[in-house]
């Protein structure tokens, strides 16, 4: 990834601020109920992109749903839940964010729900990350704004307010998106985690119309044209852009850029709806956009980017679904960091540093990549220096899994994870671990290949453990 803007991706990034901008205008103009808005937006993304993504990633759906990667299946669920809460928080952001902006000002709507970086500090807080110093001002900056603007619209009538409350709900709920996507991102890949969330936000919002007895697909054909709008503006074309900009530049500038969306579309809204805030709204957009740039900027020099890899430059669209403010890359010493939480019982904190680097790489290079199993590795390493044996073995089998997957096969990395299971798996004392993890251990032993060199050595090692589980009382491991 480069470290400047240049020209081709300023452009990118000015596509997709024009892409976003017309979300609002195109919300107000439909004249239709927003969640029947909010369904068909999504309904027709799926549509378009679902079977296409599915079929590239068939056997993934397959082996997560059928079971046959059962060495990571707890990491495959686990994404799946995470996946259908993201979803859920899509579906609230949607009908929240496309109702707010029927009822107050574009300008109001955009800007309000331009505030998720800063909910997205707050729910790092919670998470017991703690934000810096000028993550707290701009918090502060931005909620003084978000105060005044919305005090403007007192005067305009309770309709307004309502708007910018909705607005702000959508700004919360795509912080919820965003934060739910970082747990889930690096256990399955960006097609299938893409598919996931718009299916479960589709039905939702399916449901929320059927529930309020709202027509899901009766429009009049101004609706038809603005719903064809927000899915080629929006939806396709702001999202492959914003993806492509970010595979070339960093993500801080794209997203201090992207806080033109806000000022876009009010010059949209008053172009084409004629439709302007109240004078005295404009001084707290203002804050709010200052707030929002100085979260963004603080977070990124808090922590600075992990030094590039050679022949990856052009590594790119990784995250179709992700919200243009990406948590920061890892920091140079963030090994050095894992290693001492974890000697210290900070697991979490260890898990949040491997979580966020493991993030990185799959944004890089892919959820397959060497890059990203490395950090299933580290992991391992954790587990054996906080005492958790069996999860040690678990996640030594997953990495070693990855590995011998083609097509980044990666035979001797394969061995050396399976080697670390197996010395791991011989130190466990608990008779339940023995049994449960003994058998997919000598599966993977048995049936990929070895140095001929350490063939005896190998072979040993399968009898070790067929005999290990006869004296654990484990049934008989069928021989292939």
């Amino acid at each position: 990834m480069r470290t400047k803007l240049d020209a081709v991706s300023g452009a990118a990034v000015l596509v997709t601020v024009l892409a976003f901008s017309a979300t609002a205008p195109l919300t107000a103009y439909a004249a239709a109920p927003a969640f029947a808005l909010a369904f068909g937006r999504n309904a027709l993304g799926l549509l378009t992109l679902g079977p296409a993504f599915l079929l590239a990633r068939r056997r993934e759906v397959h082996r997560v749903f059928s079971g046959e990667r059962g060495l990571v299946r707890r990491e495959q669920r686990r994404a799946v839940l995470f996946g259908l809460g993201a979803g859920t928080a899509l579906a609230v952001h949607f009908a929240t964010f496309m109702t707010g902006a029927q009822l107050t000002s574009v300008a109001m709507a955009t800007g309000l729900v331009a505030t998720q970086p800063v909910w997205q500090a707050l729910i790092a807080t919670a998470q017991g990350r703690r934000p810096s110093r000028a993550a707290w001002t701009g918090l502060a900056v931005s909620v003084a704004g978000a105060v005044v603007a919305s005090g403007a619209d007192l005067g305009t009538g309770a309709r307004a307010v309502t708007g910018d409350v909705l607005a702000l709900a959508g700004a919360v709920a795509l912080a919820a998106y965003t934060a739910l996507s970082e747990e889930a991102r690096p256990d399955v890949s960006t097609p299938m985690y893409s598919v996931l969330c718009f299916s479960v936000c589709t039905v939702e919002m399916l449901v929320l119309c059927l529930v309020t007895g709202t027509s899901p697909v009766t429009f009049t054909a101004q609706a038809w044209y603005a719903l064809l709008g927000l899915l080629l503006l929006p939806q396709l074309l702001g999202l492959f852009s914003l993806n492509f900009a970010l595979g070339r530049a960093p993500a801080t500038a794209v997203s201090v850029l992207l806080l033109l969306e806000a000022p876009v579309a009010a010059l949209v809204a008053w172009v084409w709806l004629g439709q302007l805030p109240t004078g005295a709204a404009w001084p707290g957009l203002a804050l709010i956009m200052l707030g929002v740039a100085v979260v963004v900027v603080g977070d990124a020099r808090r922590a600075p980017a992990a030094p590039e890899l050679p022949g990856h430059a052009g590594a790119g669209l990784h995250t179709l679904l992700q919200h243009p403010i990406l948590a920061a890359a890892p920091a140079d010493d963030v090994y050095d960091g894992i290693w001492r939480d974890a000697r210290l019982g900070r697991i979490a904190e260890a898990e949040h540093a491997i979580r966020r680097s493991e993030n990185h790489a799959v944004r890089l290079h892919g959820a397959k990549s060497a890059e990203a199993t490395h950090w299933i590795e580290v992991r391992a390493h954790v587990a054996h220096l906080t005492g958790d044996g069996r999860l040690a073995v678990h996640l030594w089998l997953s990495a070693a899994r990855f590995h011998a997957d083609p097509p980044r096969r990666d035979t001797a990395r394969m061995r050396g994870c399976l080697e670390r299971a197996f010395t791991e798996w011989r130190l466990l004392r608990d008779d339940g671990a023995v049994r449960e993890l003994g058998p997919a251990l000598r599966q993977m032993y048995a049936s990929h290949p070895h140095d001929p060199r350490e063939g005896r050595r190998w072979v040993g090692g399968v009898r070790e453990i067929d005999a290990r589980l006869a004296a654990h009382g484990a049934a008989p491991v069928p021989h292939e």
